[in-house]
This record gives C-alpha cells, structure tokens and sequence, in this order.
C-alpha cells in the first residue's frame, strides 16, 4: 500500500471525503489530522494577566464529591 499526504480546503473537504468513500474499505485507508498550528498564542501581557488572575486562590471553585455505600 502506498502513502499519500493530502492537504484539502475546509470548502471541498466534505465532498472530498465523499468522493473517497466509493473506493472498499479495505483498499483505502484515512486517517484524518487536526493541525492547529495555526492558532497562535497568547500575547505575552496578555499571558501574564491570565497567570496573575490564576494564581489569586479565590478564583479558582473546588468541588468535592462523596461516595456512599448503599
């Protein structure tokens, strides 16, 4: 079996997958990767504002929960 790498717009993407599914499953073989390289990340003061308000205790909500033998 051979390999092919393939990258499809999001616009013909589901036409593409149905296109594919007129070949047996046995003879082809898709495996489908998220790529979310292209979201980048935060700004640095802004990156900084979220650790201050994470570090604050009183932000953060603690849930507990009990079991019981019945």
């Amino acid at each position: 079996m051979k390999v092919l790498e393939l990258e499809v717009d999001e616009s013909v993407f589901d036409k593409f997958r149905e296109m594919m599914d007129i070949f047996p499953e046995n003879m082809v073989k898709i495996k489908e990767i998220y790529d979310d390289s292209h979201i980048s990340y935060a700004p640095d003061d802004e990156q900084k504002d979220i650790e201050q308000k994470m570090s604050n205790k009183d932000c953060h909500v603690v849930s507990h929960s009990n079991l019981i033998k019945l």
